[in-house]
């Protein structure tokens, strides 16, 4: 972990198939990751890392539920981002859908995201 411009908290819009998602995500300064978008029931833990001087990665899990919650499979999200400035970046992302057993169902990459970092307000 060495770049401490991502280490807070982030507003994130995930274009999906032009429909914008927007999310919340926090990095902490040991590497984690926690995640969440209007469009998911649960939140997603992971971990980042910096991939060069304006670069990074990071993935995470979200565990899925059905109605009587029980457990039905997860999804392991991964992006790519680049900073734009010191409080933005941008990049692209995908997701692969496991179920229970682990086994592969479905998948997609190469979606856009966005993000803004903020603060305390006023």
């Amino acid at each position: 972990m060495t770049d401490a411009r991502l280490v807070g908290t982030w507003t994130t819009q995930l274009d999906d198939d032009g429909k914008a998602v927007p999310g919340l995500v926090r990095f902490s300064a040991d590497g984690g990751v926690v995640s969440t978008q209007v469009n998911t029931r649960n939140i997603g833990l992971g971990s980042w890392r910096a991939t060069g001087p304006d670069t990074f990665e990071y993935g995470f899990h979200i565990l899925a539920v059905d109605g009587e919650g029980k457990y039905v499979g997860e999804a392991r999200v991964r992006v790519q981002g680049e900073f734009v400035s010191d409080t933005a970046w941008q990049g692209t992302g995908g997701a692969d859908f496991h179920d229970p057993q682990g086994a592969k169902l479905r998948g997609h990459g190469g979606s856009k995201v966005t993000a803004e970092k903020f603060g305390v307000d006023g």
